[in-house]
């Protein structure tokens, strides 16, 4: 693509280089299970009771970043009851328990194992680490469609228990999508941090009197190509198919929100990138915004192509978006946008994702 052509410029190729999230960058949180006994312990983590064995893991995000959200599992025999102790203050009894730690730091968990009267028999503890999530602050991802917005506080970073709040033009909104006119609007994400002062974040966005153009019918046609791809079992190096045939992707839409997003950004304001310049929001915010946190993620941007064809073969021509397309993912979301006038005109959308 030749960004210093007075022409609107074009890319017969898609540009820039596909994303690929299989983890989670900054945080798409990717679920995992433990046993405590993988940890450093300072008493075994698993301890034989009357009856039977006492066993204790965890499930939560790889990250172990504050705020860090853990699921506690006891295994015990029938008739007692376990007691857990967080190490930060917090404590609950039975056999799964949620806890979030909102700090930074490194926590001594223990769980004891009572019987109908209320006795300790065995005791199991590790020490939980729980890393820094950076500066204390609330994000704000905008996810417009035709008419309305919704504004999402998704990855927020916040030390202390809470949720941001959200204006739109002064007034407190929800988490649902809110009608928005043509014209000038500010939105506002707040909160208080664990030291008591406010953190915010403010985006200005403008909506076109002239709406944005959408396609069903070129999404629906970009769906069947997609998936026609991977029935014929598309080699991504020779370019030739007739290697494993996947399973189709099935469209969801939740990802067709993030896709959206996605699009109507860049036609709006003109950029072409995955980072949005709207927002700043990546590609794994966008899906964590539009309410998915998927075990791995992608997406697909393409500008400048007038077909469905034309931009999915473009697509499948290209190594790195040949692999989001063959990839090991069931949900795909789609969305095209054309808005004459704009730098590229036409705006294309595949966001991948496996729940």
């Amino acid at each position: 693509m030749n960004r210093s052509s007075a022409q609107r410029p074009r890319p017969a190729a898609p540009y820039p280089a596909p994303v690929t999230t299989p983890a989670r960058p900054p945080r798409p949180r990717r679920p995992w299970v433990a046993p405590l006994l993988l940890l450093a312990l300072s008493a075994p983590a698993s301890a034989q009771s009357q009856g039977g064995t006492f066993r204790i893991g965890y499930s939560g995000d790889s990250q172990r970043r504050a705020p860090y959200t853990v699921t506690f599992t006891a295994t015990h025999p029938a008739g007692y009851t376990a007691q857990w102790a967080f190490g930060d203050g917090g404590s609950a009894r039975g056999p799964q328990v949620t806890h979030t730690y909102y700090r930074p730091g490194t926590y001594a968990l223990s769980a004891a194992l009572l019987d109908a009267s209320g006795r300790e028999v065995a005791r199991a503890s590790a020490q939980i680490q729980v890393l820094s999530g950076g500066p204390e602050r609330t994000e704000l991802t905008l996810l417009l469609t035709p008419g309305s917005v919704r504004v999402s506080t998704a990855e927020s970073v916040l030390y202390t228990p809470g949720t941001p709040r959200v204006f739109l033009d002064g007034r407190e909104i929800g988490s649902g999508p809110v009608p928005v006119t043509p014209g000038t609007h500010t939105a506002v994400t707040q909160a208080s941090s664990s030291t008591g002062q406010t953190v915010d974040r403010r985006v200005t966005f403008t909506v076109p009197a002239q709406p944005w153009q959408t396609s069903l019918p070129f999404d629906s046609e970009v769906l069947r190509l997609t998936n026609q791809a991977r029935a014929q079992g598309w080699n991504c190096a020779t370019l030739r198919t007739g290697g494993p045939a996947l399973p189709p992707l099935k469209q969801h839409p939740t990802l067709d929100l993030a896709a959206q997003a996605q699009s109507v950004a860049m036609a709006l304001y003109g950029y072409f990138d995955h980072t949005s310049a709207l927002d700043g929001s990546t590609p794994a915010r966008r899906l964590n915004a539009a309410g998915m946190i998927p075990t791995s993620s992608a997406e697909n941007i393409a500008a400048g192509q007038e077909t469905p064809a034309e931009v999915v073969d473009g697509w499948l021509r290209s190594p790195g978006h040949c692999r989001n397309i063959m990839g090991n993912f069931t949900l795909i979301g789609l969305s095209y946008v054309n808005r004459p006038g704009s730098p590229y005109g036409r705006y294309w959308t595949q966001v991948f994702a496996r729940p």
